[in-house]
């Protein structure tokens, strides 16, 4: 079998109502040459549900993150096991959309990037009823802006959970955040090695299954540290 053209990691903890959904949408936009990386650190049903559809979807592999640590840990555990050159996130809860993901690889296809952002706050950008409370709002915009300031590239939404990069890419950055931190790393790491980031406008929906895991306050303050951090070279 040739090398996929595309990898896409979902990191999932306890998704089982939408893992199936999220799986089949992927290779209704990418049925012959994507592989979609599982990376589970949850204890529902998931796996069971994966291992199902694996029969139907050859390029499906399921990977059980042991000693989960984090989101960060689950996209890292994604990264080490891709098989293609280009890579992308997406949450497996659907509050993205995997119909968007060629226009988040499109211009990394082009030549144009080695990192894209999908953001939620570009003028293209739809938000759906219910997809992004006001609070969830102000705290990336918060973090976004802190970012661009320090690192003297706009960028309007760092911690959207639906990113591509390069395989190269990748390895300039060397995440090494556990937790939500890692949403910014990938992009203010690319740009401190001079790599070019840009961000594209996408949908995003109300979640589908599943709740957040996300506290604005408590990942929002090591958030904060953590940009400081990049930016000095400390971490």
């Amino acid at each position: 079998m040739s090398e996929p053209c595309l990898t896409v990691i979902v990191a999932a903890f306890n998704e089982q109502q939408t893992i199936e959904a999220c799986v089949r949408r992927v290779f209704a936009v990418y049925p012959d040459d994507c592989e979609l990386l599982v990376v589970d650190g949850g204890s529902d049903g998931t796996r069971d549900v994966v291992s199902r559809l694996s029969d139907d979807f050859p390029l499906l592999r399921y990977i059980h993150n042991d000693n989960d640590r984090g989101k960060g840990h689950a996209i890292r555990t994604g990264i080490e096991a891709a098989q293609s050159n280009v890579m992308a996130q997406i949450d497996a809860d659907l509050q993205f959309l995997p119909e968007e993901l060629p226009q988040l690889i499109e211009p990394i296809r082009a030549d144009q990037a080695d990192v894209t952002l999908g953001s939620r706050f570009l003028s293209d950008s739809v938000r759906r009823k219910g997809s992004t409370p006001w609070f969830r709002s102000l705290g990336n915009k918060t973090a976004s802006g802190y970012a661009s300031i320090l690192f003297g590239h706009r960028m309007t939404d760092v911690q959207a959970g639906m990113k591509a990069w390069t395989r190269q890419a990748a390895q300039v950055i060397n995440l090494k955040s556990d937790n939500y931190s890692y949403e910014v790393e990938i992009p203010v790491k690319a740009l401190r090695a001079g790599l070019r980031v840009i961000d594209v406008p996408i949908t995003t929906d109300a979640r589908q299954g599943g709740k957040t895991n996300v506290n604005v306050v408590y990942d929002g303050i090591p958030l904060l540290r953590d940009i400081t951090l990049f930016r000095l070279g400390w971490k």
